[in-house]
């Protein structure tokens, strides 16, 4: 299973980070899988070297604020001109919220490309050969942490989306070579964080200890860069400092 990082920053955040996005394939000719689709995220997409959105099966969604969702449109419709089809994975409330933003931008008859799939906590769906499954993340609004899995390999990572700690996180993560975990700020912030239903560096890394992950990646950089010292983590864990267009190999 190939990982793919199209972008790792927040909302707001240096613009040359791009908004957080994974892109995921279980090998050539099985199709790719999009979890959650910033603003730029299709010229992320060429700049990485995928460039045929006809290979993109879903975009899966882990909740409706902008920085997540507002790369759908243009997606959508490049997807109509080529002659892509595509389901969009999500909450209901986030559904909801890209329906309505089609219509405020004017994106017509996206009907002929797109299925709407309507996932919770606790489910589980099948697409392009990886099993994606589904927990509920700690957020201002409703969201969805992701866990993806090829079943061919045994090969799984887990993608926090924007939460703050979460027991249910580490869980889901359990028994996953990588986990992808949203750090928003530093530990001097944590109670802003907690607040605003992010995370910092101490609770990506708890989760990432409680699931016993071997590697850990931080995402979602607010206005700070959040390089994790080597030299301060605990045996066994390796960090995987972001940067565009980085692949994994699981």
């Amino acid at each position: 299973m190939r990982v793919v990082l199209l972008g790792y920053g927040g909302w707001v955040s240096d613009p040359l980070y791009g908004h957080t996005s994974i892109l995921v394939s279980r090998g050539p000719g099985e199709g790719l899988a999009l979890l959650d689709s910033g603003e730029g995220v299709l010229r992320s997409m060429f700049e990485c070297g995928y460039t045929d959105v006809r290979e993109l099966r879903a975009v899966v969604l882990t909740h409706n604020h902008g920085d997540h969702v507002l790369g759908l449109p243009t997606i959508i419709q490049f997807a109509k001109v080529v002659g892509g089809k595509l389901k969009v994975v999500g909450p209901r409330e986030t559904l909801h919220s890209i329906k309505m933003l089609l219509e405020a931008v004017s994106v017509s008859s996206f009907e002929c490309c797109v299925e709407f799939v309507e996932v919770k906590p606790g489910d589980s769906i099948r697409i392009a050969g990886l099993k994606i499954e589904f927990a509920e993340a700690s957020h201002t609004v409703p969201s969805l942490a992701i866990r993806v899995e090829d079943e061919g390999t045994g090969g799984c990572f887990v993608y926090s989306g924007d939460t703050a700690y979460s027991e249910q996180l580490a869980r889901l993560a359990e028994g996953c070579d990588l986990l992808m975990h949203e750090v928003s700020f530093p530990d001097s912030e944590g109670s802003l964080a907690r607040s605003l239903g992010h995370s910092t560096v101490s609770d990506c890394l708890r989760v990432a200890l409680e699931a016993g992950v071997r590697l850990v990646m931080p995402l979602h950089f607010g206005l700070a860069d959040f390089k994790l010292n080597p030299t301060e983590l605990p045996a066994g864990l390796t960090v995987l400092h972001p940067t565009k267009c980085l692949t994994v190999e699981l």
